[in-house]
């Protein structure tokens, strides 16, 4: 059966999110999106599209990036596991595509987050050469290896937020965001 939707741009950035630096404490890369209450029903989709750089100094560090509604101590709808990154790599990209996709609503809703990172070197790569390349790894709500929906209060306002949390604190890690959409797909 047929039901009419049209995607729309929910949320974006106009200005790059507060650099995450010298701290292992996981962080909001961009300013939290509230998700109204009741607006997650059965089969809604969004979609998050971030973009941004990050710098390493010496380790090298690992980083794993999460989505959680409820804000930075909220429900942990996805996340990487932790990634490696290579010593002093300077405003190399990175970008992160996920969807959220509701299977419940209500009090004890269930959201599902699946998606992928990516984060480039800070070369331009070779074709069928290593140099240069990157690394894609998924986010799940287990990490790599668990795809799994999360039971979150979808009737009340939930803050959405991007994290990250660097391994090491030192002030050469930086993670910037640069650009960022939310867009209902449905």
């Amino acid at each position: 059966m047929s039901r009419q939707y049209w995607s729309e741009t929910l949320s974006w950035a106009t200005a790059d999110g507060t650099p995450v630096t010298n701290t292992t404490t996981e962080t909001i890369i961009f300013p939290n999106v509230t998700i109204p209450a009741n607006y997650m029903n059965d089969g809604r989709q969004i979609r998050i599209r971030a973009f941004g750089k990050y710098s390493t100094g010496t380790g090298p560090p690992t980083m794993i990036f999460s989505v959680r509604m409820g804000g930075v101590a909220g429900t942990l709808i996805c996340k990487t596991a932790a990634c490696t990154t290579v010593a002093s790599v300077t405003n190399a990209g990175w970008d992160l595509d996920v969807v959220l996709g509701t299977r419940t609503n209500g009090s004890s809703g269930s959201v599902m987050g699946n998606g992928t990172l990516n984060l480039f070197a800070a070369v331009a790569g070779t074709v069928a050469s290593a140099t240069g390349e990157g690394l894609l790894t998924p986010l799940m709500n287990g990490g790599v290896v668990t795809p799994a929906a999360a039971t979150v209060d979808l009737t009340i306002d939930q803050a959405l937020s991007l994290t990250m949390t660097w391994s090491a604190s030192s002030t050469s890690h930086t993670v910037t965001g640069l650009n960022y959409t939310l867009e209902s797909m449905n």
